[in-house]
């Protein structure tokens, strides 16, 4: 029988760059576009009746292009950060698409922190506006460190302002990150005001409830919302120029549209385009400086099996991680 490879978050490290990972989201979504990858909406489990705050999502996809597939089964953990422990737990599984062989598993969590800021940026290259100069995070956690990473690799001379209601969250992360970038880093315990300040607007919090207003958000702005929560007050999705989804059937579920498909306010036809849409050139992205336009990334499964497919090819040339008998 043939053994499956093990891959530790260490492994991965290893094995892939953060270049390689922009690189590898922006094929992904351009195929997505081009309707060469199959993925089903994610699947949501929620566990919350367990009396603790947990969910898990299961997003398979299948590369044809690559002849990849496989499944990521990866959620949040509340409970896990009241101890300093990571919200996000996972594990990703690579399929062969002849035999059903279990190619690989592998940590889930790395890969999505990684794809996630690589999607932040990916969107932000094709539809911010031109010569962007001030970004808002709002979420000092690791999925913030990580839109910051990406961003630094695409922009110059940026000045980003880190908003977190934990003022030792945001301490936390200026001071580790401004080892790492070379954005300046501004400590911002007014969301209002920094909002008001930005280009690009990036919000990847848990918040149970909107909190950024619709009249903070100036001309031109790119606001990014990133996963399965709703941050923003309805009234910025309903006046915006554009609405643009990474995955319409996902987006209508889950994050910042959810409510407002829910209630009516909002239905397919009033989504200007698919992020994929925009990168393959079948649909208009950005038509001028002055746009408001609201991206929401709630997540593509392909993204995840992409890069898992480079790192299980990758660690099989450089003889790392372990193998077992499943």
């Amino acid at each position: 029988m043939k053994k499956t490879l093990i891959l530790s978050r260490s492994d991965i490290e290893k094995c892939i760059t953060r270049s390689e990972v922009l690189e590898k989201v922006e094929y992904v979504f351009r195929e997505w576009g081009e309707g060469n990858i199959v993925q089903p909406a994610k699947i949501n489990l929620d566990m919350s009746r367990s009396g603790y705050s947990s969910w898990c999502n299961a997003m398979p996809a299948y590369i044809v292009s690559l002849n990849a597939a496989g499944i990521k089964w990866i959620g949040g953990f509340g409970e896990n950060v009241k101890s300093g422990g990571s919200y996000i737990q996972g594990v990703i599984v690579l399929t062969d698409t002849k035999t059903g062989q279990t190619l690989a598993v592998m940590d889930g969590a790395l890969i999505t922190n990684l794809r996630t800021g690589a999607s932040a940026a990916v969107a932000s290259k094709y539809l911010a506006k031109n010569d962007v100069r001030k970004i808002t995070i709002v979420g000092a956690g690791e999925q913030g460190r990580n839109c910051l990473r990406s961003f630094d690799l695409i922009y110059k001379n940026l000045q980003v302002f880190v908003v977190d209601i934990s003022a030792e969250h945001r301490k936390k992360f200026i001071d580790e990150m401004s080892k790492e970038v070379s954005a300046t880093l501004v400590d911002s315990p007014d969301v209002s005001a920094a909002v008001r300040e930005s280009d690009v607007i990036v919000l990847v919090t848990t918040a149970r409830e909107p909190f950024v207003k619709e009249e903070w958000i100036s001309r031109g702005a790119l606001v990014l919302a990133m996963g399965s929560f709703q941050q923003i007050e309805d009234g910025f999705a309903l006046s915006s120029d554009k609405i643009i989804v990474d995955s319409w059937a996902q987006a209508a579920h889950r994050g910042e549209l959810k409510k407002l498909v829910e209630s009516g306010k909002i239905s397919e036809v009033d989504i200007s385009a698919e992020v994929g849409e925009v990168l393959a050139g079948k649909k208009q992205g950005r038509n001028n400086d002055s746009e408001r336009i609201l991206t929401v990334l709630v997540g593509l499964g392909a993204h995840d099996i992409c890069i898992s497919q480079h790192i299980y090819q990758k660690a099989k040339e450089m003889n790392i991680g372990c193998y077992a008998e499943l």
